[in-house]
């Protein structure tokens, strides 16, 4: 009898300890290079929606834990880690990776492993043709339309700046078939391209000033468009040339750009965002979002951090909802998610649609 009890109770610590295990949750991203503070900013804002759920018993009484590591905006760095990531630490997702490049060459390690990736930051196309992904932030090209249809109240002419990669060259494609097709009153007047490693745009702004547009659609880096608009307003100003305005979309760094450049360089120039503004609590979402940064220290309130949160909260979702909180539980959950609502955000996937 001693013997019998001795290895029921054995058993149930050992559930016990089996139940309060970490859920393990993988992200390789750039934390060292051109978008190293946006991603400190996202993940500062997942973690702490992580450490309010985790305070409040975690999923199912397991604490949900975030494994980062970084790529350095390398396409084959994010591969290798996500490989490390999935075959070696076992997480049952990947989450929050950054960039075109860098998630494609994830994405293809998910497939192959079955494994969901949550929340990439990138509006690609290639993001939405898996089905192993569930993005949360809206596509660069509808980004691109909501630029499109608020420069066309009146007749405009627009000239685009294009970053020659995966990013910037379909974007161009599509800003041309949308003018030509929805937008007469948009005349498109001309492209300029550049190498993402490019070390100014100093000759794109004098291309793009001497096609006299009156807007321009800056398809570029955060450190690409920061050069492009100081550029811009220091050569219109020495030459007398009206500014064209500068629409730029949300993979940009608004912030480090009005810190750098100020408000005569930064001012009049619309960001599109794929959130809405983190400091207006007229929604259930940001209210709530704000009632937690006002808690913890050192969380600053802005889009960036806005938006991990937001795609850690479509995480936990999943946990909740699988019904084995493993890599093919958590994918048939996003699926059977069809739509929720977030707080006055609405996220819906389903399969074969994500």
């Amino acid at each position: 009898m001693k013997h019998l009890l001795f290895v029921t109770l054995l058993g149930l610590s050992s559930v016990t300890a089996s139940a309060a295990e970490d859920i393990l949750i993988g992200q390789t991203a750039d934390f060292s290079s051109v978008a190293a503070a946006q991603m400190r900013d996202f993940n500062a804002g997942a973690l702490a929606y992580l450490e309010r759920v985790n305070a409040a018993g975690g999923v199912r009484g397991r604490p949900v834990k975030l494994v980062s590591l970084d790529d350095a905006f390398s396409a084959e760095k994010a591969a290798g880690n996500a490989k490390i990531l999935i075959k070696d630490r076992k997480v049952v997702a990947l989450f929050g990776t950054r960039g075109t490049d860098p998630t494609e060459a994830v994405i293809k390690v998910a497939q192959e492993n079955d494994v969901p990736l949550i929340a990439p930051i990138t509006g690609a196309d290639s993001v939405r043709a898996s089905d192993v992904v569930f993005p949360v932030r809206a596509s660069y090209r509808a980004e691109v339309d909501e630029m499109l249809k608020h420069m066309s109240i009146s007749p405009v002419k627009l000239a685009v700046l294009v970053q020659h990669d995966k990013f910037g060259d379909p974007l161009y494609q599509y800003i041309v078939e949308r003018t030509k097709k929805t937008y007469p009153n948009i005349t498109l007047v001309g492209k300029v391209s550049f190498e993402r490693k490019a070390p100014d745009l100093k000759p794109q702004a004098q291309q793009i000033l001497n096609l006299d547009p009156q807007t321009v659609i800056a398809l570029c880096n955060p450190s690409a468009c920061e050069s492009f608009s100081r550029e811009m307003f220091a050569q219109a100003r020495a030459s007398g040339h009206s500014r064209p305005t500068i629409y730029q979309t949300s993979i940009t760094d608004i912030y480090a750009q009005f810190a750098k450049l100020g408000p005569d360089v930064v001012g009049g120039n619309p960001y599109s965002q794929i959130l809405p503004d983190p400091n207006r609590i007229h929604l259930p979402l940001t209210k709530e979002f704000t009632a937690v940064a006002s808690r913890k220290p050192g969380l600053v309130v802005n889009y960036r951090t806005l938006e991990g949160y937001v795609s850690a909260k479509v995480l936990v979702k999943a946990l909740e909802q699988a019904a084995t909180p493993n890599a093919r539980g958590i994918q048939s959950a996003l699926e059977g998610m069809e739509r929720q609502d977030l707080g006055g955000i609405v996220v819906r996937y389903a399969r074969g649609d994500h």
